[in-house]
């Protein structure tokens, strides 16, 4: 099952180094668009502008000329200068004389077109030149009226521009396939809006964000918009998108190539992991622990360690890699199966001793590890009462509610369940309150401080405290002096291990150690393969031998 989980791993590590270089590059590759097509959608704005303002130039230069020929008038031979006047400006669709007060008289082209105001009249650069939104009555089509009136005697001349000839019919741009483009006049409303796809110009992306920018004009009461949808972006680069897509994928599949044959075949430090659970490699030394009030052996602790050509490596080299890389997990396995195999004979002659293990957060993710245990020590010698689990704190546990029912369920077995290193992990207390454990274990630190520092020995007073009103067995880890033992022992700690007893020993050294102890013609205490009580059994054991 753990290999199972090691390929899935494996493939995840695969997927996210060939999906990042994709998402990468596509996420590259649009922010660089964004910013280009942001900047030609503002040189876009700026340019229908200018071209707008060069269209009404003209116009008010038309005008001005007219106004300088002589009074307002419909006289045949105004009327022809009208029309001479409207040839030349070329973009007015009409010019007509108007009266003081201000209705049209007559019009270069002999009907009068009547017209609608839809906006204030606003000035515009040019003396006595006024700009305004209208409408013409017939048609209904938007147009902008400019006019020049005398300052004196009143009357004037306008010139009637439509709105479609007013903004260029071709815009050059990477977004020109899909945009939108507006003129207005202030209190007018729009003049014109045109729109290259209908359809494009108002579909969204999700993976770029519409482009829009506002030009006004100084010399006009105008402003032009131009909005480019992302769509529109994407639709215009699509084969730079194919590119990116298909370069990053392809780079993605080379760091997921060497990543496999570091790991894999290369001989990375995981594959040295996995290859030395494979052939056995990791062994489980064992810490005894004893009853420091009668100094008889009550079991150990496994510790593992990586025996790598000949050489020990102690955990610290090992464990968080192989915590990172999940081959914690096999390892595990391998060091329950190796001590079932090194202690089954004598834990079976001593039924009292007890046998714990070191597990981490992810254990406790899901009910494999009970499947595990029910499996490596069914049908052993040792039995089910004589496991200990310790819920170390290295990393924090991701769920709480799911990690109690992983140790319910290793309590109805009948083993126990430790809480490792309380006051210095992640859970702290609160995973005492939570966690419902059979144990707690005072970390290394605090026993240390006894006997140096005033405010740890208050510590280890209170967790003294803690474990007797909690009904919990205590269990001091680390203890190296006998100040420290007498000091234990003076407060009402019954268990303790320690370098004052023994280091972690191979196999052969703590069955002798054992043996020593507890003599084959000793008789073995008998204990009840019922429920463990709340005192946990190698203090009611240690009290029956």
């Amino acid at each position: 099952m753990q290999d199972v989980t090691s390929w899935k791993r494996a493939l995840g590590v695969g997927f996210a180094l060939i999906a990042a270089p994709v998402l990468t590059l596509n996420v590259l590759l649009a922010a660089n668009l964004v910013t280009a097509a942001q900047n030609e959608t503002d040189g876009l704005s700026r340019d229908v502008l200018a071209i707008v303002e060069h269209r009404l130039d003209s116009i008010v230069e038309t005008l001005v000329d007219v106004a300088a020929r002589g009074a307002p008038s419909c006289d045949p031979v105004r009327i022809d200068a009208l029309k001479d006047a409207a040839f030349r400006a070329g973009w007015a669709a009409d010019i007509a004389v108007i009266g003081p007060d201000d209705a049209p008289a007559c019009s270069a082209f002999g009907t009068v077109r009547p017209l609608r105001r839809l906006s204030p009249e606003h000035d515009a650069f040019a003396p006595d030149v006024t700009v305004a939104a209208v409408q013409e009555a017939t048609s209904g089509a938007t147009a902008l009226a400019v006019t020049w009136r005398a300052s004196i005697g009143g009357g004037g001349y306008r010139a009637v521009v439509s709105a479609d000839r007013l903004s260029p019919s071709v815009l050059r741009s990477i977004v020109s396939a899909n945009f939108m483009m507006r003129i207005s006049v202030p209190n007018g409303g729009v003049l014109i809006e045109r729109i290259g796809d209908p359809n494009g110009a108002r579909s969204t992306s999700l993976f770029i964000r519409s482009l829009s920018s506002t030009a006004f004009s100084e010399r006009y009461p105008l402003s032009v918009d131009v909005v480019a949808p992302g769509s529109a972006l994407i639709a215009a680069n699509w084969v730079l998108f194919v590119y990116a897509n298909i370069g990053g994928f392809v780079l993605g599949l080379l760091f997921a190539l060497i990543y496999a044959m570091v790991t894999f075949r290369g001989g990375g430090p995981v594959r040295e992991i996995a290859d030395g659970i494979r052939r056995g490699e990791f062994e489980p030394y064992y810490q005894p622990v004893i009853d420091i009030v009668s100094g008889k052996l009550i079991g150990c602790e496994a510790l593992v360690r990586w025996r790598r050509k000949g050489v020990i490596l102690p955990p610290g080299r090992f464990i968080a890699l192989a915590e990172a890389s999940g081959e914690i997990y096999p390892m595990t396995l391998a060091v329950m199966a190796r001590a079932r195999d090194d202690l089954g004979a004598l834990y079976g002659r001593l039924p009292h001793l007890e046998l714990g293990f070191n597990l981490v957060a992810g254990h406790f993710d899901n009910l494999d590890i009970v499947d595990d245990v029910q499996r490596i020590f069914a049908g052993s010698p040792i039995r089910m009462s004589q496991l200990m689990f310790e819920v170390t704190e290295r990393q924090p546990l991701q769920n709480i509610a799911r990690a109690r029912v992983v140790i319910s369920r290793l309590q109805h077995l009948g083993a126990r369940v430790a809480l490792d290193d309380v006051g210095t992990g992640h859970g702290g207390l609160s995973y005492l309150l939570k966690l419902g454990v059979d144990v707690m274990k005072m970390d290394k630190m605090f026993v240390d401080a006894i006997g140096t520092e005033r405010y740890s020995v208050a510590i280890v007073d209170s967790m003294v405290k803690l474990a007797a009103d909690m009904r919990l067995e205590l269990i001091a880890e680390g203890v190296e002096t006998f100040e420290q033992l007498q000091y234990l022992r003076q407060k009402g700690v019954r268990v303790a291990q320690g370098y004052v007893f023994a280091p972690p020993l191979p196999a052969a050294s703590f069955l002798q150690l054992a043996d020593a102890m507890h003599p084959a013609s000793e008789k073995a205490p008998s204990v009840d393969e019922g429920p463990p009580s709340p005192y946990v059994g190698p203090l009611r054991m240690a009290k029956a031998g």
